[in-house]
Formats: structure tokens, sequence, C-alpha cells
């Protein structure tokens, strides 16, 4: 069986809190055949002193690395790959942990598919105040059968923490796109599937994804928008039905309207209008005129940014 040297590559941004545990749970993995690699997004915390610990436990080689400010994560996550001497990448989040088995059964689906781009676990997301298991994402036989379009609505989730990339793969696609602050895996997902790879799942949920409840409701208008503009940035693949494409790029825009309309109805206007440029209804309509009414006597500033 194949062995190939599997990059490990974490962005840190504020990580203090959870990255010895998870350095622990990499530390722990039965495949020996790694190296590490963690940036530092410019928060200049304890980051460096928790991975020179980390690295004085174990024979791989660790390296950190540091941007002097912050860049966001999809740029950090393109350092870290930038820097990987492996031909394989694995994907792993600061605050997420893997099985002892992770590394192991990617490796052994890899050598079972060898033609695969993108090979990547069942992910079991777990509630960080409390611990407990909200859910399992990891692919049906339908959204196997139906990928790309599962993928493209949706339906078919991959966590960045249980994927193994090609390193190839990224390159050829561009690396993640810094112009996204959210959703940048799941737009790398679809210019990977866009680029012809090969998906391939391990069937063993061996990912373990930190849900930090009381972040995501916070940042759900922005994430909204991101994910709307996700749908924007494809809305040319032929692969995809032009009135589905359509259709989900309008009403996520409308959805991050409904979200920002409260507090921000200048914003929600422009998201309303972008919905109705891209398919055009009645109650978008309505609601940006609704919104604009609302913004000049309680104007809102800020941009639209994914």
């Amino acid at each position: 069986m194949s062995s190939p040297l599997i990059s490990i590559c974490i962005p840190a941004y504020k990580a203090d809190r959870y990255l010895a545990t998870t350095l622990a749970s990499v530390g722990n993995q039965t495949y020996p055949n790694w190296e590490l690699i963690v940036v530092e997004d410019g928060s200049h915390d304890r980051a460096e002193e928790i991975v020179t610990n980390f690295a004085a436990t174990v024979s791989q080689s660790v390296r950190f690395l540091r941007h002097e400010r912050n860049r966001g994560l999809p740029a950090t996550r393109n350092t870290g790959i930038e820097a990987a001497l492996g031909n394989w990448v694995a994907l792993l989040d600061s605050d997420d942990l893997w099985k002892p088995d992770h590394l192991e059964s990617l490796v052994r689906n890899l050598n079972r598919d060898p033609s695969a781009g993108l090979v990547h676990a069942g992910s079991i997301l777990f509630q960080s105040e409390t611990d407990k298991i909200l859910e399992i994402r990891a692919p049906s036989p339908e959204m196997t059968a139906n990928f790309p379009h599962s993928l493209f609505v949706g339906h078919y989730i991959i966590q960045p923490a249980s994927v193994l990339l090609r390193r190839d793969l990224w390159k050829k696609v561009g690396g993640f796109d810094p112009a996204f602050r959210y959703v940048e895996d799941r737009d790398m997902w679809l210019r990977c599937a866009r680029a012809g790879a090969r998906f391939a799942y391990t069937g063993e949920d061996t990912c373990l994804y930190r849900k930090h409840t009381a972040a995501l409701s916070t940042h759900a208008p922005e994430m909204a928008e991101a994910a709307a503009a996700v749908f924007d940035k494809h809305l040319d693949w032929e692969a995809i039905p032009h009135g589905l494409r359509r259709r989900l790029a309008a009403e996520t825009w409308a959805a991050a309207g409904k979200l920002r309309q409260r507090k921000h109805p200048g914003l929600a206007r422009r998201n309303f209008q972008h919905a109705c440029a891209t398919d055009w209804r009645l109650d978008w309509w309505l609601r940006a005129q609704v919104c604009a009414l609302l913004a000049f006597f309680r104007p809102s500033t800020g941009a639209i940014s994914p």
C-alpha cells in the first residue's frame, strides 16, 4: 500500500482555547507519515508556544508560520498549502478534531481510488458549549449518485477538516479565494468539481466538527450573502440546469435581505434588488421598496461582501 507524505495545514486565528486539543488529535493519528504546518493569521496570541510544545512530543516535522497582519481564512489556508512538501494536503481547523484513524482511513481510500483528487470523511458536528452531537454530515448514496447537482444545491456537504486534497488540484483551480470571508470551502469544492476532479467518500465519520452556535447566529447575514455570491460565481456552470442556477442564486440573495432588513434596510434593499435582477419576483421587489423607505429614515452603511 502506498504511504504518501500528508501535509496537515492548520490556519490559526485567536486559537489559544482549542489549539492544544486539536494538535493532540493530530499526534494520536495511527498513520505516521505526516508533516504539520500551522499558520497564525495576525492575532499574535499563544499559538506559537502551543505549537512549539506540541512539536517536542512528536517525531514528525512541525512548522509554524505567521502572517504579520490578518489576511483571512482563505489566504491563511493558501499559505499553509504553498509551504507543503507533500503531494496531498489534509485540512484541519484549529478547533476541530480527528479520530485516531482519520488519516489512515483517508489514505486507505486513496489507495483504493488513486484517480481521486479529493477524498473526504463524514463529519460529526458537536456543540462546542456542551459537546452534544448535533448531526452527522455524510453523503447518502442518492447524493453521491446525483453529484455534482447535490454539491451545487448544498445537500452534499463537505467539512474542510474532513478533506484530503491533491495539492496539484488546489494549484489547478487557483487555491482558496481570498475574496470570501465565509463559505470559501463551498466555493473551492465547486471549482474542484468544475475542473473535473473525482470526489471520493471514505464511508467513515472520522472528523469532529466543533460548532459555535452563538458565532453562527451572529454572522448569519454575512454567511447568507457569501453563499449568494458563490451561486453568482457559478451561474455559468452548464452541468447544472440553468433555471436552478438562477433560482438558487436569487433565493439566497433574498434570504440575506430578510436577515438584513430590520437592522440594515439599506443593505437589505441591495440584496433584494440583486435577487430581482437574477430572477424577478414581485414579493422581493416590494420588499426592496419598503427597505428603501426604511433606509431613508434610518440609513445604514456597509458593503455587501462575500
